[in-house]
């Protein structure tokens, strides 16, 4: 897949990364020392970048999970969570996998033509497609953009199966959309609540919906 990003200036470097080891255990992958901040941590920026691709669509090819295909309107996430498993990715657009996750976003406005596109080829299965892999297609930035919206439209227009994984309360503005996909095709809504308590969730998860908000659009859902 091609890519590029239109704001971004700084590319890959193409050494070679191969590693010689002399010794049989390999490099200790945590930080050695610890710092602390003596004020508060400074104020980030969110900044949005965009995204000129080719395709839209990511193959999976792990046999661990239970889909080929994901679609990702978004690269970074803006809710912040410590635990996310996606942060090492944004390093493939020469950013960082910790505050650079979560402040610089990268939108993909081609999401839905392409998607179109994709679905127009006498390849295309219908197969399962899952949003989203390495985002949540329903973080903030989508009230703006739309763009998962946009693509569940194009999922219901030819009537292919979704799968959706989110933290966010924002889902219940597409339920419409949902239940066209539920009538004509098909379509399964997971909802991520790794806690109990608001409280615990707000220091892992800082800037996602509360508890209480997705569970209430869970039931909204329902």
């Amino acid at each position: 897949m091609t890519s590029s990003l239109s704001l971004l200036t700084r590319g890959l470097d193409g050494r070679d990364d191969t590693l010689v080891r002399t010794i049989s255990n390999p490099p200790n992958p945590f930080e050695s020392t610890h710092r602390e901040l003596l004020d508060p941590p400074p104020h980030v920026q969110l900044e949005v970048f965009e995204d000129v691709t080719r395709e839209i669509l990511s193959r999976n090819e792990s046999p661990d999970l239970p889909f080929r295909w994901s679609l990702n309107p978004y690269r970074g996430c803006f809710h912040a969570c410590a635990y996310c498993y996606a942060r090492p990715t944004h390093e493939y657009w020469g950013f960082g996998a910790g505050t650079d996750f979560d402040s610089k976003i990268v939108v993909k406005r081609d999401a839905p033509s392409l998607l179109r596109e994709a679905f127009l080829k006498t390849s295309w299965r219908g197969e399962l497609i899952v949003f989203s892999g390495n985002t949540d297609c329903y973080q903030p930035l989508e009230a703006t953009y739309g763009l998962t919206r946009s693509c569940l439209e194009v999922c219901a227009e030819f009537r292919n199966p979704v799968g959706i994984i989110t933290k966010a309360a924002l889902i219940t503005r597409d339920i419409e959309v949902l239940r066209r996909l539920h009538d004509e095709a098909w379509v399964q809504v997971y909802f991520s609540i790794p806690f109990a308590d608001n409280e615990t969730a707000r220091k892992v998860e800082p800037q996602a919906p509360s508890i209480t908000k997705r569970l209430d659009a869970m039931a909204a859902l329902s």
